[in-house]
């Protein structure tokens, strides 16, 4: 019973010499593992780049990476998702979720522009099949702009909101939900271009 106690002990004082080998040790094998983040060699660096704490390097990487995410890209708003309908007009895609169109605009900078349109309104099938179909146009609200177009019949609560007597009425909100202008009544696409720029502009 004795040497069992011996051994036990003799266990125990063995593992306790490890455990404080190994807590002496660490600093020593931590310092070595830092050699393996990579160190930029002192003879390739110019010192008179280096200020306020970063080298021309450092600048350079920072500068491709800001470059690389320019959050002003018309391309960045994802047009394929289900909020976006392509097909309604070529050219143009529309959005079919208020809250969707606000959160893109105010990721993208843009305005959003509602256009109120009517089921026997002989103007916004004009506004639709002349104004909205010209190139110059299109490329100023798919620039600049979150489109959605709705009926007053399908939302006549929002209607109500915005004070919409006629149709088609063109409401033009900023990023925040601020409402910008409107256009009430149909615009031939060079007094709806003008106009769009206008507010765009602003």
């Amino acid at each position: 019973m004795g040497k069992f106690k011996f051994i036990s002990i003799l266990i125990l004082a063995v593992v306790c010499i490890c455990g404080i080998i190994m807590v002496v040790d660490a600093p020593t094998s931590f310092d070595e593992s830092m050699n393996l983040i990579p160190i930029s060699d002192s003879e390739n660096v110019n010192q008179s780049d280096c200020e306020n704490g970063t080298c021309s390097v450092d600048s350079n990487i920072d500068n491709s990476l800001s470059n690389s995410n320019d959050k002003d890209n018309p391309e960045e708003i994802n047009y394929n998702s289900k909020y976006y309908e392509g097909s309604y007009i070529e050219g143009l895609y529309f959005c079919n979720d208020l809250d969707k169109a606000f959160k893109d605009a105010k990721a993208h900078h843009r305005n959003v522009m509602i256009i109120f349109d009517g089921a026997a309104c002989i103007y916004c099938e004009y506004l639709k099949d002349q104004t909205l179909t010209d190139s110059a146009v299109q490329k100023e609200i798919n620039e600049n702009d979150i489109i959605l177009i709705t009926e007053t019949s399908q939302s006549p609560e929002l209607a109500d909101e915005l004070d919409i007597h006629g149709t088609p009425t063109t409401v033009i909100f900023d990023e925040n939900g601020k409402e910008l202008d409107r256009l009430e009544g149909y615009a031939p696409p060079d007094e709806y271009l003008a106009y769009l720029k206008e507010i765009n502009g602003k």
